[in-house]
């Protein structure tokens, strides 16, 4: 897929206003309180507050149980502040992961809410063709032949069979009878590669989906032991229209879209930082380097 200049992007732009819109608000509620001291539970708080109680259980909360939800929120406010103070957030990997999750979390929600238009999403799709191809599927039928069983004549056996079948097609009904017991099934109706490589094994769905179709083929090997295979159909692999898969573009590119609008945003907080890195302690105590405790 071809970069994007993101920092031009509207999305970013959107990212970066709701990102300012947040801080302004906590901002402005700091700056109405006009005191660390002032808890002040408004409107607005009240509303959040009646909100994900009736998310929550389905109904408005009865007076009694929204001053209940107002009292817990300040008990933790309290709490929070009196936390704050005491530093009880810093050096802690729990509060700090916790508080990048929110930030990214925000992002996320307002990238989620840039909808793309169709045009969009088949550029995608058409830019990511190879993830949405309708795969090559084959029928087949096969006859299985134990190594533990028949040992070093195993190959031997199979050929002799795989001459049979091919001088006689019509005994292909009966084609499993001329092999071993085997404990899966010896028909298989349009498996793609990835299918078969979950039963047979890779190297044997490889061989498989190389061979020709129509006539008995082998031995090839799989984790089983060995085979002769017939093909008996095969459907050729296909570029879908956008209306096949578009649920699957669609999750895709908001995926896409989520991560380079959080990785631009983070760039573009970036340059308000100066930073300064121990080039000679990653060498230092890493894998290969001169660690403190290693051999040096």
């Amino acid at each position: 897929m071809k970069p994007r200049s993101w920092l031009r992007e509207p999305l970013l732009h959107f990212l970066l206003i709701g990102l300012a819109l947040f801080g302004v608000s906590a901002l402005w509620r700091s700056r109405d309180s006009g005191s660390e001291k002032l808890i002040a539970v408004t409107s607005l708080e009240i509303e959040w507050l009646r909100r994900n109680w009736e998310a929550r259980w389905q109904r408005p909360p009865t007076e009694t149980e929204l001053r209940g939800l107002v009292n817990d929120f300040v008990r933790q406010e309290v709490l929070y502040r009196e936390a704050i103070a005491m530093g009880l957030d810093r050096d802690d990997q729990v509060v700090r992961n916790r508080m990048v999750q929110k930030l990214e979390l925000l992002t996320d929600d307002l990238a989620a809410q840039a909808q793309p238009a169709e045009a969009e999403l088949q550029t995608y799709m058409q830019e990511n063709m190879e993830r949405y191809m309708i795969p090559e599927r084959r029928s087949f039928t096969h006859v299985y032949f134990n190594v533990d069983r028949r040992g070093e004549s195993v190959i031997e056996t199979a050929e002799e069979v795989l001459q049979r079948l091919r001088a006689n097609p019509a005994a292909a009904r009966r084609a499993a009878e001329l092999g071993d017991r085997f404990m899966l099934a010896p028909d298989y109706a349009m498996q793609s590669l990835s299918e078969v490589a979950r039963g047979f094994g890779q190297r044997f769905a490889d061989a498989l989906f190389a061979v020709e179709a129509g006539e008995w083929q082998g031995p090839i090997a799989s984790g089983y032991g060995w085979h002769l295979v017939l093909v008996t159909d095969v459907t050729e692999s296909q570029v879908p229209e956008l209306a096949q898969v578009r649920n699957a573009v669609l999750r895709d590119y908001l995926t896409s879209l989520r991560e380079q609008a959080s990785e631009a945003l983070y760039n573009s907080l970036l340059q308000n930082y100066e930073v300064e890195i121990d080039e000679a302690a990653i060498s230092a105590q890493s894998l290969g380097g001169n660690q403190v405790n290693g051999s040096r």
